[in-house]
């Protein structure tokens, strides 16, 4: 029998295959890449100084945390 896809890429791809499942049954394409809200406690001079950093150097405090995130795990 002849198969219809390649069980590797099917994996591989899995989200945007659930995202276009999702659109044939209701119409609407959902965003592959969710972005999720944490709620964290910081020093409060720490935050000032972050936030100060971030305006400096035309910075969103999310990305620049999210680029530490990723240095941090080698990503």
């Amino acid at each position: 029998m002849m198969q219809l896809y390649d069980e590797k890429i099917f994996k591989k791809y899995a989200d945007a295959f659930e995202a276009l499942a999702e659109y044939d049954r209701t119409g609407k394409l959902q965003r592959l890449n969710y972005k999720q809200r944490i709620d964290i406690t910081i020093d409060s001079k720490l935050l000032r100084k972050l936030k100060e950093y971030c305006t400096a150097n035309g910075l969103k405090l999310s990305q620049f945390i999210e680029s530490q995130m990723r240095f941090a795990l080698g990503s």
